[in-house]
Parts: structure tokens; sequence; C-alpha cells
């Protein structure tokens, strides 16, 4: 008897020590896979903050960047990783008070403003323009709100993510035939609910060849949360090890080592509800050459703000406190700002949707009704032109018109309460749940930057 109790001890001390081992190996993976992926940014801060957050004990912001990259096409290219376009660009607002993340999608071809190039263009180019602090700025700019991180991600990253949690469960919506990872082949799949490897996965939040960027930006958000809960399974936290190889190999972040274990530890002791939206507006052709945009809805916008402001603990913002609210009217792409626009300018009447008698569509800005997105053309003729579904070709070096955005015209505007103006030029597709627009008094001055690229 006793000699079994010493050999049940002998084994057990060993069990430990090879435990021990495996965990100490394991944390020196995760700190090194950390630090190696770690990128800080010139940002000590959001100026949206009057106060340093804790994330272990507040709610905070997450932009997660997806950019259409692999070795291939840096190669081919002559091309960094700061060099491409976001295809993907959410907004991960954890709210720590009622345990629920909200993910807030943002069309790709969002007409934003750049604080730092001081124009208005598509949000996509913001990092093109200056990497993921640029990405940061142009979301503030568009919901006035703070992001206090950003996690950057490549093609590959999806493919050995959802390799590592041995697959996720997902309603494929129609057939699709999409590129693989490395562009030299195709990934096939047929519609239905099935289990998917990571090329699949990839395909699905790739492809928008039957509907649209808006219908891929649904996928993403579902796909966003199915990876999350397969991640969180116990089949898949025995690969950690795996995953962690992902982060370093393929992903880019401002975390430090002790926040991420902080989220880690939060997210694998709580049941978090997810609560997606996907930003509403309408397509857009900017007059003179027909350049294609995504008009954010403005009313849809303030509402996203508030929400977001409230789960933050920050005050609640006026409508006007959001640039594309205020220059509504006033929107030129790609020409310069006036400091009279940015600093002084606010519009003589109250945003239309805070009008009296204005019946409100939005709700809290979540919980909406879904959207048509297939409904939205997205002004993309032939999303096949780029094979592969490749960057866009290189943009000349013409630097955007010296010209400002005019200032306020001695023509009266109006706002009748449905978003309408009597500004000349650009032209609005209604949208479900949207309002209609005429335009506002710019005409495109700068180069046609508008291109078929997925």
């Amino acid at each position: 008897m006793k000699k079994f109790l010493y050999g049940a001890i002998i084994l057990l001390v060993i069990a430990l020590v090879v435990i021990g081992v495996y965990l100490f190996n394991l944390f020196n993976a995760f700190q090194s896979g950390v630090d190696s992926s770690y990128e800080g940014t010139d940002r000590e801060g959001s100026e949206l903050r009057e106060e340093d957050i804790d994330p272990s004990m507040d709610s905070f912001t997450v932009l997660i960047l997806g950019v259409d990259e692999n070795e291939a096409r840096s190669e081919k290219n002559n091309m960094d990783t700061d060099d491409f376009r976001t295809d993907t660009m959410m907004l991960a607002t954890f709210d720590k008070e009622n345990d629920e993340v909200k993910l807030t999608s943002i069309p790709r071809d969002t007409l934003a403003y750049f604080p730092e190039q001081n124009y208005f263009d598509k949000i996509t180019h913001a990092h093109r323009e200056g990497g993921p602090d640029n990405s940061m700025a142009a979301v503030e700019s568009l919901l006035n709100v703070p992001v206090d991180f950003y996690v950057r991600v490549n093609m590959s990253a999806v493919v050995d993510i959802v390799d590592a949690v041995g697959g996720v469960e997902f309603d494929v919506p129609f057939d699709m035939k999409e590129p693989n990872s490395n562009d030299d082949g195709y990934t096939e799949l047929e519609e239905g609910k099935q289990t998917l490897n990571g090329e699949e996965a990839l395909a699905v939040v790739r492809s928008r060849r039957v509907d649209t960027d808006l219908g891929r930006g649904q996928r993403q958000l579902e796909m966003v949360e199915a990876i999350l809960s397969r991640a969180k399974s116990t089949g898949a936290l025995t690969k950690l090890d795996d995953l962690i190889k992902v982060v370093a190999d393929n992903t880019k972040h401002n975390m430090e080592a002790k926040t991420i274990r902080s989220l880690a530890a939060y997210y694998s002791t709580n049941d978090l509800e997810f609560n997606p939206t996907q930003i509403r507006g309408s397509d857009y052709w900017n007059p003179g050459n027909g350049a294609y945009f995504y008009w954010a809805n403005e009313e849809h916008l303030y509402t996203i703000s508030k929400t977001l402001r409230e789960t933050l603990g920050l005050e609640e913002p006026e409508p006007y406190d959001l640039i594309n609210v205020r220059l509504m009217d006033y929107i030129t792409p790609y020409q310069y700002v006036d400091d009279y626009y940015l600093e002084e300018f606010e519009p003589q009447q109250p945003a239309y949707f805070m009008q009296e008698g204005y019946e409100p569509q939005f709700g809290d800005g979540f919980d909406i009704p879904e959207s048509n997105p297939e409904e939205s053309i997205e002004g993309e003729d032939d999303p096949d032109a780029v094979p592969g579904g490749g960057q866009e070709p290189e943009e000349s070096s013409e630097e955007p018109t010296g010209e400002t955005v005019p200032e306020e015209s001695s023509e009266e505007y109006y706002d009748d309460g449905a978003g309408q103006n009597n500004g000349q030029g650009g032209q609005f597709d209604e949208q479900p749940a949207t309002e209609e627009y005429n335009g506002g008094t710019g005409g495109f001055e700068g180069e046609n930057r508008s291109y078929n690229g997925v």
C-alpha cells in the first residue's frame, strides 16, 4: 500500500512539473508573441477622453482592421502592410457593465474626414494614407467616439485562426467561388449551414460577387461572432499555443501583454452578448466625374455615437459634434477643409432628425431592423475587375486640390426634416431605412480615386 501511495505521489509530482513547465513555456510564448506583434502608435491616447482607462475595469474600444494582404501580393507590388487599404473595419466596444460587445461595422467606401490630411475620403484609404493611426483618427471623426486600441489582421490570420480552433459552424448564404489566400486557386462553397475550415471562412468574409460590400460587412460581423464563440469552447482553449503563433505571425496591435491577459481572462469567465450594427447610408456619386462613395446616414451616425459614448461613460454628444452632420451640405471629397468650417461654422437650424415632429428611425443604433444590403450597388460596376479580388491599381501622385470647402453661400439652405436640401451637385440613391438627399454644394476637383478593387 505504501509503495502504491509513493508511486502515486511521484506520478502526481511529475505531472505537476510537466504542467508547470508547459504553462511556463506557454506564458513565455504568449509574452513573446504579444511582444513581437506589438506595434505602438504615435498617439498617447484619444483626445476624446479626459482620463486614462484601465481595460481590466473600464469599458473601452478596439478598432479591428482587416487588410487584404498576403506575402505574394506584398512581394509582387513591393508593398508594406501600411500600403494596403482596409477591407474590413469594425469598432468593438466592450461594455463591462452589461457584459456586452457592441460591434459597429463601417462600410469601406464610407465618406469620412481625415484630420491629418484635412480632407474627406473613403475610409478604406485612411490606412494607406497613414496606417492604423490614420484609421483610428478617421473613425473618431466619423463617430465622435474614442478609439482606445487597434488590432490589424491580414487574410492569413483568418485562415490560421479558424484552423487553429478546429473550424467554425456557419450558414453560407449562397454558393461561392473565391480566390484562396495565396491567389493561386479558388475555394468553392455551396449554400447552407456547415463547418468551415480556414480557407472556406476566408472565402465567406471576402465574397461580394453576389451581393455587395454591405452584405459582406454583415457576414464579417457574423463570422467574428462565430470565431469568438468557437475560440471560447473547451476544445479550442487547448490550442492556445497555436493561437499565440497565429497572433504573432499575422497581426499587429497596440495592446500590452497585461491588457490582453486581462481581456482574455474577462472574456473566458463571462458570457458576453454580441450586439452588431452596420452604418446605414446611401450610394453617392460625386458630380463631375461620377466617383462613388457611401454617404453615411447622419441620424444613424449620431445615434450610434450617443449609444457608444453612454457605454463608455462619456457625455452625450450634440449632433453637430459629428463633422459629417455639421458639414452635411458642404462636404466635397479631396478638397482641403477651411479652418472656418472646422472651428467656427455651425448650421443655423438644428439637424433634421432633431427637429420637432421628426420620427426617430434607428432606436439606439443597434436594435434596428435588418438592412437589405443587396439593394445597394455599392458603386462597383464589376467586382471581378481586379483578378483575385486584389489591391486597387497604383494611383496618381496628384495631391488633393488646394481649394477649400466653399464659404457659406448666399443661397439659402433649408432642411425639410426629411434630410433634403436644395444644394447643387451630388446624387444619392435611397437605401432601406435611410433618407434621400439631393447632395451638397461641392464639385469634385481632385483625381478620380475610385477603383474596382475588393
